[in-house]
């Protein structure tokens, strides 16, 4: 004679709720929750409060879901592969037992008085939040950390132009001087001022240069008028982007062209690609 299992206590019920919800009863236990929630007229609402948190994991706009790395597919996989083959190799008689048949009214209040200390529906709930929450302000806390970054950048860049361009003015002031603005030669590229010393040395301050890398260096030229350019010296470009360089002693020409170029090296005797040119002249007295 087969031994049916004691029906469920309404406060038996609410105890399983978070697992039940979870999917984490064994089979005689989730069957036995299902048969409760079906016969019992008394309120369930803890279930589907924390049925309801899944859900709204998937569909909060405020959480952001990460993608795991790739690795992960492949070992979850891997695991389930063994475990599937594993199943299907059948145990040895001898290692067969009965199955475990659901527990007792006595059994579940031993079980019960157990776990007394278990957190209850509400403190997974606050748990779950907790843990949410934390993600969410780390997240934001990246991201914020990211945009100070940048700003931080762009403050030091300025910083570093504003230098630059101060060493330019000092050349302009002195006699005999020229100064040219020299505009970029694409859309968005580099510009920046340069002065002429009468000694034919120029003083450049450029900025929104795209940073070198290798062999690669920006070279300076004087191009006087129906005449070649002349090489004036090379630098290299950090991350800022910015470069402040006096060159050596070049040509003084009245209406002299002063340009900047990028080489994949030094030693460049014509430029290869000019991304800002600018024509000297003597400020205005």
């Amino acid at each position: 004679m087969t031994t049916q299992p004691t029906p469920l206590s309404h406060a038996d019920a609410l105890d399983l709720a978070p697992l039940y919800v979870l999917g984490a009863l064994d089979d005689a236990e989730m069957a036995a929750v299902r048969e409760h929630l079906a016969t019992c007229p008394e309120s369930h609402a803890e279930f589907e409060e924390l049925g309801g948190v899944v859900p709204y994991l998937l569909e909060s706009p405020d959480l952001e879901l990460v993608e795991p790395p790739a690795a992960l597919g492949d070992r979850i996989m891997a695991a389930a592969t063994a475990d599937l083959a594993e199943r299907a190799t059948p145990a040895p008689a001898a290692e067969r037992t009965a199955p475990i048949p659901f527990p007792s009214a006595d059994e579940r209040a031993t079980r019960a008085e157990r776990t007394r200390g278990r957190p209850g529906p509400l403190t997974w709930i606050a748990a779950i939040a907790a843990v949410l929450a934390i993600a969410v302000l780390g997240a934001w806390n990246v991201r914020l950390q990211g945009q100070v970054n940048d700003l931080e950048q762009q403050a030091t860049a300025a910083a570093q132009y504003r230098t630059a361009v101060t060493a330019v003015l000092d050349v302009a002031a002195q006699p005999g001087s020229q100064t040219a603005l020299l505009a970029p030669q694409a859309a968005g590229g580099p510009r920046g001022i340069a002065s002429v010393a009468s000694d034919g040395s120029v003083q450049f301050a450029m900025q929104d240069l795209t940073p070198t890398s290798g062999s690669q260096v920006y070279e300076t030229w004087a191009i006087p008028p129906n005449s070649n350019p002349v090489p004036l010296g090379s630098f290299t470009v950090d991350a800022s982007g910015v470069a402040s360089f006096m060159s050596k002693q070049g040509p003084v020409t009245p209406g002299m062209a002063v340009a900047v170029s990028r080489e994949p090296q030094t030693g460049a005797t014509a430029p290869t690609e000019v991304v800002s040119v600018g024509v000297a002249s003597t400020p205005a007295s």
